[in-house]
Order: C-alpha cells, then structure tokens, then sequence
C-alpha cells in the first residue's frame, strides 16, 4: 500500500489558455468563494479527468459518446451488432419505439442486474 506521502502527491500540471478565459477563472473563484485559482481549477481538473475516463477517449469525449465496453461472456461480434442495433433505434425510430425499447431491457435489466 503507498504510503500516505504518496497518495497526496500534487504535480503541478501547466498549460495555456486565452487571457478571457484567465479572467473569467478569477470571477468564477471570486464567486465560488475559493481562495486560490488552483482550487477551482483542481476541481475542473478531477471532474473532468473523471469525464475523459468514462468516455475512454479523447475522440469519444468530444463525440459526446463511450468506448465500448464488452463483456468476456459474448463475443464482440454480437455486442457490436446489438449496439448498432440500439444505436440505430436511438436515432433514427419514432419516439414510441424508443419508449417500447426502454421498458422492455429496463425489464430486462431489472431481471438480471442484481448481484448473485
């Protein structure tokens, strides 16, 4: 287990931004009532990074979507067509479909998303 020295490790991180975006930081601090820029930005910083993790990638962040992420239990062939399937539904049905489709894997969910 690291030591506590080491899980609180800070590395300053620096990069540029426009001279707008540094004022409109100084306001958002002022008005968060942080005391430091470093404070709200590390914030910014955690939730983002936490975004970027979810997404998977940079790409699929800035599409707004997710990697993938497929089960050991069927193949990848299959959950690749189920995902165009429903990727398909989400963008192209009637919203009746769309609520149809819902209910029934929030069913199926519900059925098999309980921990055995």
């Amino acid at each position: 287990m690291p030591s506590k020295t080491q899980r609180e490790l800070n590395v300053p991180v620096s990069f540029r931004i426009p001279l707008e975006q540094l004022h409109e930081i100084e306001d958002a601090v002022r008005k968060e009532a942080r005391r430091h820029r470093t404070d709200l930005l590390e914030f910014v910083w955690n939730w983002a990074w936490g975004e970027y993790k979810r997404a998977g990638s940079l790409q699929a962040l800035l599409a707004g979507t997710r990697t993938r992420r497929y089960s050991r239990r069927v193949s990848e062939e299959l959950q690749d067509q189920l995902y165009t399937a429903l990727e398909t539904i989400l963008e192209r049905a009637p919203s009746a479909v769309i609520e149809d489709v819902a209910r029934t894997l929030t069913v199926r969910a519900g059925k098999y998303g309980a921990e055995k």
